[in-house]
């Protein structure tokens, strides 16, 4: 319970923390397309050329809306690396994977352990979040509805490493 709790306040810190961060600068590092939506099926509205610049409207779970060429559209998180920003202060780490010897996971990239500590909760984001859960009656229901079937998997025994 503990640990799901960390999960949502830390996750509703990043919410909160990227509208901050927004109209950043970034490069696309890998071409591909530039989609309708934050979905990989989602319609492409045209392509993404590597090193093309950009720039970073939202940050969405793993997905970026940009700006690229008078077009709005979402990106691949992984695809970008931001530009380095003006200043001492700048974090000129962020979204790079791989470069800076650190691993991160693409819920917390572009965060570093100043932002995090900084971080703090979105009561009305959490107070959401509560009203958008249902019952297990209800999933259950909703999930037969959609032919899915219940699956029932067990817990890891402490101290056992996979």
């Amino acid at each position: 319970m503990r640990s799901t709790r960390a999960i949502l306040i830390a996750a509703f810190a990043l919410l909160s923390w990227t509208a901050a961060r927004a109209n950043e600068r970034g490069v696309v590092i890998r071409a591909g397309d530039l989609l309708a939506e934050p979905f990989i099926d989602a319609a492409k509205l045209g392509p993404l050329s590597s090193n093309q610049p950009i720039t970073i409207i939202e940050r969405r779970g793993g997905w970026l809306s940009v700006e690229v060429g008078g077009r709005r559209g979402w990106v691949r998180m992984l695809n970008v690396r931001l530009e380095a920003a003006a200043g001492p202060a700048a974090n000129t780490a962020a979204m790079r994977t791989g470069s800076t010897g650190r691993t991160v996971a693409t819920g917390v990239k572009g965060l570093d352990e100043v932002d995090i500590r900084n971080a703090s909760i979105d009561r009305e984001q959490l107070a959401k979040l509560g009203e958008l859960s249902v019952s297990p009656a209800d999933a259950r229901q909703e999930a037969l509805q959609d032919n899915l079937k219940e699956s029932k998997v067990d817990y890891l025994k402490p101290g056992k490493v996979k």
